[in-house]
């Protein structure tokens, strides 16, 4: 699928989205976590979280090794510094979502030193606890056809659904999300594309007290089979605080 394609689509959508409850029971975040960042697929592990300082490894599969990273991690936020060729470096700044108890997740973005002004798409999820084997991932799924505009797993601050991206008479592109645990759909009129950053923004009301949601996503599709969104949202009544909030695509997707 191509970036205009997913661009046009983004560019009109209805979501739903839940208020920010009172967060579930996370003892710790240290394990392991499918990981995700800019489309490229691997695993990430977290230690010694309770430090404040925790060591990180982080492996790529396309790249074929693990690397040792440094961490800092508080107030619900989780940084990684990974250095890169020629004095370059990636800074990742995720979002931790707890909604279910011990099932944390994380959604935010990367940004790296030689790309100013540019996010990067990032998600951490399927959490296991350390020491637990994580079974190895299927290859990928190249075969879908160019032109598909499909299902997406959603998350937002460990609250999950899927979010299905289809057409009205093949014309006019639309955009729909069910969370699992309301089962139902809301329509969002607020919503912005910024193709040159890949960036998808929108504003969800809430059903109480004037209150918004504002959702910021970094989209990537450097692979069919890896297309994504990482980012956060944010809530106007937890002002400074963000959530973690990514999009996976699935096999299964509709299209004319």
């Amino acid at each position: 699928m191509s970036l205009k394609t997913l661009a046009v689509a983004a560019a009109t959508v209805a979501i739903v989205a839940v208020g920010v409850p009172a967060s579930a029971a996370t003892s710790t975040i240290d394990g392991s976590y499918a990981f995700n960042g800019n489309g490229w697929a691997g695993t990430l592990v977290v230690s010694n979280s309770a430090s404040g300082a925790p060591a990180v490894t982080m492996h790529y599969n396309e790249l074929g090794r693990d690397e040792r990273l440094s961490g800092s991690w508080s107030g619900r936020t989780l940084t990684i510094t990974r250095p890169l060729a020629w004095n370059n470096s990636q800074t990742y700044t995720l979002y931790l979502g707890d909604h279910k108890a011990n099932s944390p997740v994380f959604g935010g973005f990367f940004t790296q030193s030689d790309v100013p002004g540019q996010s990067y798409g990032v998600y951490a999820k399927d959490y296991l606890p350390l020491g637990t084997p994580r079974l190895k991932s299927l290859k990928a799924d190249d075969s879908l056809p160019d032109g598909l505009v499909g299902g997406y797993g959603f998350n937002g601050n460990g609250w999950t659904g899927r979010m299905v991206v289809q057409f009205t008479s093949c014309q006019v592109p639309e955009i729909t999300l069910r969370y699992d645990e309301l089962g139902r759909t809301e329509p969002i009129a607020q919503r912005t594309w910024d193709a040159t950053t890949h960036t998808l923004t929108f504003v969800r009301p809430l059903s109480f007290g004037g209150v918004t949601q504002t959702y910021t996503l970094y989209f990537a599709n450097r692979l069919q089979s890896t297309q994504m969104f990482g980012g956060y949202f944010t809530e106007s009544d937890v002002p400074g605080q963000r959530f973690a909030a990514f999009a996976w695509l699935q096999p299964g997707g509709v299209g004319c």
